[in-house]
């Protein structure tokens, strides 16, 4: 902001010092806005052939950018045909984000110069490129009367509403450029979720699935496990028979045995009693 008022102060002097300069209370302003740069064009309102006018091109930046090249290019109608008056350009300039830069840009009319001022601005960044092109500064004789004023007024009224709307229009552009990118991700985005979330649904259902194999395992586990038990019970009670059996056997055996041993001499000595 300092710097544009010096640029101002500059311009007063500049002002007084030129007897036919136009008067800086009658400077009409137009913005515009390219590739993350936005600056403003200040020129007079009307002025009169022969007359030298001064406008004050600013420029500024949204972010870090690098300005390719940016032209003002007045032309105006001189006799029947249209020329170019001045042109000024900046070319190949770094701006810091936050930082900007102002040029004045001089014009003496022709004698027979008339109609309005063409001012083009085109302008291109590493971020992107745009252009503004309006009529302004009515050029006129000071012999016109009220009527033609109040025309000159209009076409002015209606020139700055055409450059309002071309700058609207550059922004909706923009933000359309952001829209499209922030639906681009957004989109990123949702395929991604849909893809998380079709991943968590199928090992959910693993998960379930797996679950319902675990208990039905665990049941089947626990089932067996009873009848082992139930069977080892079972086997031990019936190892410890078959030992109560063989023991018993052999003892049974073992008693015959000797039974049988001892029978035939009990019979001798029974007969041989007898004989006596």
């Amino acid at each position: 902001m300092s710097s544009k008022i010096i640029i101002l102060m500059f311009g007063l002097a500049v002002l007084l010092s030129l007897s036919n300069l136009v008067n800086a209370s009658q400077f009409n302003t137009v913005s515009f806005t390219y590739g993350y740069i936005h600056g403003s064009l200040e020129f007079p309102e009307e002025a009169h052939p022969t007359d030298t006018i001064m406008c004050n091109l600013t420029v500024a930046a949204y972010i870090d950018v690098t300005i390719y090249n940016l032209t003002l290019a007045i032309s105006g109608l001189v006799g029947e045909k249209w020329q170019t008056l001045n042109t000024e350009q900046i070319i190949s300039y770094p701006l810091a984000q936050g930082g900007s830069l102002s040029k004045q840009v001089i014009v003496t009319l022709p004698q027979n110069m008339s109609e309005r001022l063409n001012y083009l601005i085109e302008g291109s960044t590493d971020k992107g490129f745009g252009e503004t092109s309006f009529y302004a500064t009515y050029v006129r004789a000071t012999t016109y009367d009220a009527l033609s004023n109040l025309y000159y007024a209009l076409l002015t009224n209606h020139s700055r509403l055409q450059a309002d709307y071309d700058h609207l229009s550059n922004d909706l552009s923009v933000l359309n450029i952001s829209y499209n990118s922030l639906a681009g991700e957004f989109s990123t985005i949702q395929r991604t979720y849909n893809s998380l979330n079709s991943s968590y649904a199928s090992l959910d259902a693993s998960y379930a699935s797996l679950t319902s194999g675990y208990n039905s395992l665990q049941d089947s586990y626990n089932y067996i496990k009873t009848k082992y038990d139930t069977s080892a019970g079972e086997l031990s009670i019936l190892r410890y028979l078959m030992y109560a059996f063989g023991i018993s056997t052999f003892v049974l055996a073992a008693t015959t045995i000797y039974f049988r041993k001892k029978a035939p001499y009990i019979v001798l000595r029974k007969e041989t009693a007898d004989g006596r």
